[in-house]
């Protein structure tokens, strides 16, 4: 009796299960888009006037305000570019989690989560929450990430 190798393809699970389908690689093809557009609009405008966000560190307490300021202005530009070309994603991800948890700590918690029956600092939460998950699935099929690493 002889055996043969099966002719069926091993089924992919974990981050490499994302990079196998198509249909979850467009959504996070979107999801990046749509991320780094929005960190883009916040932070570009904030380039020819730094000293609203140097101001609103100093404002809330945080040490040196002016280069908290400076690396929100930069994290919002540079994360938002990064995701946006899909380019050192599982970094650029990380990197969001710790600021949007240091904004949402150092803005928004000490009102507490409901401020007036709304919920405060959402869009911080929701920032961490994709960047989480850019963390465990990186960039996807259409990346700069996959053509640089050829996945």
């Amino acid at each position: 009796m002889t055996t043969t190798a099966s002719t069926t393809r091993p089924r992919l699970s974990g981050p490499s299960a994302v990079h196998a389908s198509a249909s979850a690689s467009a959504g996070l093809l979107l999801l990046r888009l749509a991320v780094g557009a929005l960190l883009l609009v916040h932070g570009v405008p904030k380039l020819s006037n730094p000293g609203g966000a140097t101001g609103m560190a100093a404002s809330l307490g945080v040490p040196a305000p002016d280069l908290a300021g400076w690396l929100v202005v930069l994290g919002e530009v540079g994360l938002g570019a990064l995701l946006l070309l899909g380019l050192l994603t599982r970094v650029a991800g990380a990197l969001l989690v710790l600021q949007m948890a240091g904004v949402w700590l150092l803005a928004h918690a000490p009102q507490g989560f409901l401020v007036d029956g709304q919920v405060n600092g959402e869009n911080a939460l929701l920032f961490a929450a994709v960047g989480l998950l850019l963390v465990s699935t990186g960039a996807g099929r259409w990346s700069a990430d996959r053509v640089l690493l050829r996945r």
